[in-house]
């Protein structure tokens, strides 16, 4: 009996010992996919989204995602007062590079913004899933220098909704399958 008891308690300690390690793997914050993403600003449209990444490539050839507001990680702890209503919702965050990413989220759960949803594969995974961004006026158009001689010059392709009319619903790419979500 005494083999028995001493049997399951170290099967109990080897079975927190690995739910410890599984924890301490998991970041602490949550990752969603474009699509999902997408959905819940579908489904929200007052959702905030924020992009952490410098002004020049918030505005740059990427351009971002519709509606997003700006604040570059390295101005973030300084400008907690102008998100400070969405401490207790559920918002977007994304960024270009994934350290940016940690950057962030480590400082917005830090300061108790521990809804914070990370869009995984940041601006990137966005686009090559293949949802459009917002372009500047100037970039929409325009052709891309050609890598080689020989090659057809690319246009940007243009995005939906522009800057200059962001009364424009968002439209799904054709492409992208909605994703089935449990209720």
């Amino acid at each position: 009996m005494a083999l028995l008891i001493l049997l399951s308690a170290l099967l109990a300690l080897d079975g927190c010992a690995w739910l410890k390690r599984r924890a301490a793997e998991r970041p602490p914050y949550r990752k969603v996919s474009p699509p999902i993403a997408f959905e819940m600003m579908h489904d929200t449209p007052s959702l905030l989204i924020l992009d952490l990444r410098p002004p020049a490539s918030f505005h740059g050839d990427t351009g971002h995602i519709y509606r997003a507001y700006n604040i570059p990680v390295g101005h973030l702890p300084h400008r907690m007062l102008e998100i400070a209503a969405y401490r207790d919702d559920t918002f977007l965050v994304y960024c270009d590079t994934a350290q940016c990413a940690e950057e962030g989220m480590a400082i917005l759960i830090s300061s108790g913004f521990e809804s914070a949803v990370l869009i995984d594969g940041g601006i990137d995974g966005w686009i090559a899933t293949g949802f459009r961004t917002v372009l500047p006026a100037a970039l929409i158009g325009r052709r891309e220098p050609e890598a080689a001689a020989g090659d057809t010059p690319r246009v940007a392709p243009p995005a939906l909704p522009t800057e200059t009319d962001p009364h424009l619903p968002v439209q799904r790419p054709p492409h992208v399958p909605s994703p089935t979500l449990p209720r």
